[in-house]
């Protein structure tokens, strides 16, 4: 295998400044990173927080001499990290004292584009932007008004939603959602159930699987990681532990295009192509069922596989379909002894013989068991067509099978599968093959409900119940995605529908709080023609960035070593506090408390309520004051806020988290086994629950929303790519892109720190030498990559690290040229090129971020402007800044 080549360079320039000496954490139990000594340096304070540069919320500890920090490093009392920090964390100084960042409300003078601006207060810009609000609301509706965020680096992604909720517009999206999580959180609530929103799947990347962490204790024998690179997107957590469990003998099989550092220590890589993962895992379930591999008992007695569906409704025969006046809470079962259809007390009846599988009559009416439709589903799915569709070879694919059979082990899907139409049903195939191998809170397997597990009550409560069910009805593209109601956020393309036509109203005002739209929303160039159609756009964050020069108002956030919020690491609660604070800039929090109070005095009867306790209760009120919010969150912890910074507090013992078999335990309440948190109290394969929720809303509303064009599959099924080098398409665009992230950036997120910028100065293309060689493409080339949708240029990386036939980008965006016509968005954004309109995922309306087709050919050079050499980078190094007080009494 070819190494992946890198341009290296020490960029260990200035320690003082950054700090940027990595740690990791050894292999073993006792060799963890020693906790800094303030008395080495004198005058020298180290204050604990947290990292938020991903998801990852890393522990950090920061050196702060005179209000400057001039050192970070790992907090190695941190559970998850164990002192480890990779480069994105260690980032952090570079990003708090970057010279271009936001430091006060500025506001559009120019053309809108034209990236002209002007200081204005932080009054005077809440006042204008809550006058604007209140104007579009009186003239057009409240659905007039929408907002977006961004998962990278936000620690308040529910903020645009509450404020959504409080003004009563249905509108607010973000461009992960049901490109990125959603479809897993989704599918695994409905078959698995799980304790809570963030323990109920297996995303290692999200920091699920605690089983992964306890590696001295380790029970896995094997692990199946599915488009996820936890070495690429979590070096110091996820990644760091996977080296601590193969370590441990735990096998692992990697199912992606790119060899990544997981796959090339796996036992077995499938290079799949993209866009074709449901057709394995349809194969992949055909073998386990054929070879009878599953885990008989668990699937007859805690799976609702055995319960009799009628083909024609598509629903679970109930005891009251068969007896007059009987439960309809009590499923049905086909008795081998009598030879009829018998009620199934839950959780079990010995005295039944119920069947697996079959076809059966029933008043009448064909019925067949949840297996016999899963098994009629995975039929046509032979080891031999999916080797034909994927691209892979059939005892590779055998061989991972098998690799996955030696339970207990647990299969991890990723960010890969999510971002293409195919999402739920590959989430809904992820979620079956851990349940049919029994791997449900077991020793060593990923889904667990251990007690009292930390998942703090920190984040924006959403208000949910404040917006209207009248407006929700309005929300673009709610009606027929309904499953996004499980984070109650819009569709992303349903607003582009929106600014592009006026129909089915116009959209007025865009609040955005995150980085660069224009580097994650797919098919960007139509976004950039349809916000000029828009009457006032806000761009909260740190920096400018390609999104920024079509703002009205640019209001500065806080960096996250600026931010105080509390953050949890299994057994214990720490704090992410400021370190210091940088001009006017302020939490985005506040930023949207402001715009709802200053709502409120303008005659928001709505907006006003949010902040009376007893109109919000049981969740928060609103509160303009941030310091109020972190009180209102360590309440929970029985103590203020002040007292959480002192130092990490201890829930309970590490030892007393887990528990094993919960579904099992007995419910005092019933004296029954308490199951799963799903309809049937059973792990669910066949999912009625996709059809309910299609056709109402449920459980997501209590009053019926109008019906999605039609039924939601409840079994997962398969669709080709709408661009597919099978297709006529693939003759002038031959190769499937795919993305995927690497350890330098979060989402788009970073592009203008130095440092990193030196590691990875451009976008590369990894390509494969055989086709380099057919479209005469050498190393380090610049090409154009071209799809329908546009072109943009890339550097090529002929690497065998890329399956043959399949090229790869990751999002990127170029800062250094925010001031010229293209906004640095346009030279080597890879999302230029993805595909916004449908076919869309029929749950969540995924649109397509991989698994589309594009062409490849040579470039004169560089793209203008673009800077590549390490002392181009010089104008983005750190400039120490004097420590500022915080902006407050901005509304009263």
């Amino acid at each position: 295998m070819k190494q992946l080549r890198m341009n290296r360079r020490d960029f260990i320039k200035a320690t003082a400044v950054t700090g940027t000496a990595l740690s990791m954490s050894g292999l073993g139990s006792g060799m963890l990173v020693p906790k800094a000594d303030a008395a080495e340096e004198s005058g020298v304070q180290i204050i604990e927080t947290c990292c938020r540069n991903c998801t990852a919320e890393c522990g950090v500890l920061a050196h702060v001499k005179d209000g400057r920090v001039i050192k970070i490093e790992g907090n190695p009392e941190f559970t998850r990290s164990e002192g480890a920090l990779c480069v994105k964390g260690l980032s952090g100084i570079q990003a708090l004292y970057n010279p271009n960042r936001n430091k006060y409300p500025l506001q559009r003078v120019g053309a809108r584009g034209e990236n002209k601006w002007k200081r204005v207060s932080w009054e005077e810009a809440i006042d204008k932007i809550a006058r604007k609000l209140m104007e579009f609301r009186e003239k057009y509706g409240a659905e007039s008004v929408f907002a977006s965020t961004g998962g990278g680096g936000n620690p308040n992604f529910m903020s645009p939603g509450r404020f959504c909720n409080s003004f009563d517009t249905p509108n607010w999206f973000e461009p992960g959602a049901a490109q990125c999580y959603l479809p897993r959180t989704l599918m695994f609530m409905f078959c698995y159930g799980g304790g809570t929103f963030y323990n109920s799947d297996t995303s290692l990347g999200d920091n699920n699987i605690h089983e992964a962490y306890d590696y001295n204790n380790l029970k896995t024998k094997a692990a199946v990681l599915w488009g996820t690179a936890p070495s690429y997107s979590g070096p110091s957590q996820s990644g760091r532990v996977l080296v601590e469990n193969r370590a441990k003998g735990v096998k692992t099989v990697v199912i992606d295009p790119r060899f990544t550092p997981d796959a090339s220590k796996a036992d077995v890589w499938l290079p799949i192509r993209p866009g074709t993962d449901v057709a394995l895992a349809l194969a992949w379930m055909r073998y386990i069922l054929e070879h009878r591999l599953y885990d008989h008992e668990f699937c007859l007695k805690w799976t609702n596989m055995p319960y009799l569906v009628n083909t024609k409704t598509k629903m679970h025969l109930r005891e009251s379909d068969i007896k007059q006046g009987g439960r309809k809470d009590v499923y049905v079962v086909w008795d081998r002894k009598s030879k009829t259809a018998k009620a199934l007390e839950y959780p079990w009846n010995d005295t039944l013989d119920a069947a697996m599988e079959g076809t059966y009559t029933v008043n009448g009416s064909e019925c067949k068991t949840g297996f016999q439709m899963l098994k009629e589903r995975c039929e046509p799915w032979t080891i031999k067509k999916a080797a034909e569709i994927c691209w892979l070879r059939e005892a590779d694919i055998v061989k991972a099978i098998e690799i996955y059979a030696q339970t207990p082990s647990w299969l991890s899907l990723g960010v890969a599968t999510d971002q293409n139409p195919n999402s739920t049903q590959m989430a809904h195939c992820a979620a079956i093959l851990n349940i049919i191998m029994g791997n449900i809170e077991k020793p060593g397997s990923a889904l667990q409900r251990f007690k009292n597990v930390c998942r703090s009550p920190v984040g924006t409560d959403p208000l949910m119940n404040f917006l209207s069910h009248d407006q929700l009805k309005k929300r673009l593209g709610g009606n027929e995605f309904k499953g996004m109601m499980q984070w109650w956020t819009g569709n992303v393309a349903k607003h582009l529908d929106a600014l592009r036509t006026g129909k089915p109203y116009k959209l007025k005002a865009w609040l955005e709080r995150s980085g660069n739209k224009m580097g994650t929303v797919a098919n960007t160039y139509e976004w950039s023609k349809v916000v000029h159609n828009l009457e006032l756009i806000v761009h909260m964050y740190m920096y400018p960035t390609g999104f920024s020069p079509y703002a009205d108002f640019l209001l500065p956030t806080n960096e996250w070593l600026e931010t105080d919020l509390p953050v949890d690491c299994f057994n214990k609660f720490f704090a992410r506090q400021a370190t210091t604070h940088l001009y006017e800039t302020v939490n985005e929090y506040e930023i949207w408390a402001w715009i709802v109070k200053r709502c409120a005095d303008l005659g928001h009867e709505q907006c006003k309520r949010t902040f009376d306790p007893k109109e919000t209760a049981p969740q928060h009120p609103t509160f303009t004051n941030y310091n109020d919010q972190l009180d209102w969150w360590c309440k929970s912890y029985g103590m203020k806020w002040e007292e959480l910074k002192k130092g990490p507090i201890e829930k309970f013992p590490l030892s007393d988290m887990k528990e094993y078999y919960v579904y099992k335990q007995i419910d005092p309440a019933t004296g029954k086994p308490k199951g799963f948190n799903t309809i049937s109290k059973k792990c669910e394969i066949y999912l009625e629950t996709l059809i309910t929720l299609g056709r109402t809303g449920a459980p997501f509303v209590q009053k019926p929303l109008p019906p999605a064009p039609h039924d939601y599959n409840p079994l997962p099924f398969y669709i080709e790519p709408e661009e597919s080098p099978n297709k006529p398409i693939g003759k002038e665009f031959p190769l499937v892109m795919t993305n995927g992230r690497l350890p330098f950036w979060h989402h788009i997120t970073l592009r203008n720190i130095p440092y990193l910028r030196e590691i990875q100065p451009v976008a590369d293309i990894w390509l494969n030498p055989v086709d380099a060689k057919k479209y005469g493409i050498s190393q380090s080339d610049w090409v154009w990559v071209e799809s329908k949708r546009g072109r943009i240029n890339a550097r090529a990386l002929v690497t065998e690290g890329i399956a043959k036939g399949t090229v790869y980008m990751e999002r990127f965006w170029n800062p250094e040229n925010i001031n010229e016509k293209t906004h640095g968005w346009q030279e080597m954004n890879v999302n230029v090129l993805s595909r916004s309109d449908g076919p869309y995922n029929e749950v969540v309306g995924t649109y397509t971020l991989r698994g589309y087709q594009v062409k490849i050919y040579k470039a004169e050079g560089a793209p203008k402007g673009v800077w590549i050499k390490p002392e181009e980078f010089e104008p983005w190094m750190p400039q120490a800044s004097k420590p500022t007080k915080r902006v407050a009494g901005v509304v009263k």
